[in-house]
């Protein structure tokens, strides 16, 4: 979903929406207020579930000691798995020296796959309406709600606690887990 999508969202729940209107509202103060609402919310929403991201590191066996490599800027460092050149799970020679430092061993040819959780792009006035919100789909339904609550609270005269209850039964059914149920069937009898 793009952003210009998720504030169509947005406006629609406050009741603000005009698709006539090249502002996409009638009320002066969100056009200049919604984009600076949103990255807190979008940000804060990263914390609760992240898509994760991989970068691949091929390492050719080229004899003794440890090569130093990259690690992508993120908020954090899932795992890393190394595999074989045949795409077989095999055990790694590395360690981490910093953050976002990696050392990895030159005795064996295999592919490592770092997985992590990436910093987000923020989201400013300058963000183009077709940006693609980053967070998954479940949150980004959620966001318009987060959004409607934050805005509301500063106006007496809504009830911007309606949203913020919409909210949190949102989030209690939200699935944060990140792997389903795993099976192995193997052939046999029980």
């Amino acid at each position: 979903m793009t952003l210009l999508e998720n504030i169509k969202v947005f406006l629609s729940l406050v009741d603000e929406y005009a698709p006539d209107n090249p502002l996409l509202t009638e009320d002066d103060d969100i056009p200049t207020k919604v984009r600076w609402l949103y990255n807190p919310a979008y940000q804060e929403m990263a914390d609760w579930k992240t898509n994760s991201k991989t970068k691949r590191i091929e390492v050719t066996a080229s004899g003794s000691g440890y090569t130093e490599y990259s690690l992508p800027n993120c908020k954090q460092i899932r795992k890393i798995m190394c595999l074989d050149e045949n795409n077989n799970k095999i055990a790694g020679d590395f360690f981490y020296s910093t953050d976002t430092k990696v050392y990895i061993s030159n005795s064996t040819t295999a592919t490592y796959i770092v997985e992590y959780v990436p910093f987000l792009t923020m989201i400013t006035e300058d963000t183009s309406d077709n940006f693609e919100l980053e967070i998954p789909q479940d949150l980004q339904a959620i966001l318009p709600y987060l959004v409607a609550s934050d805005l509301l609270k500063t106006d007496p005269s809504a009830n911007w606690q309606a949203f913020e209850k919409v909210l949190q039964r949102k989030l209690q059914n939200l699935n944060t887990s990140r792997k389903g149920i795993s099976v192995n069937i193997t052939e046999g009898e029980l």
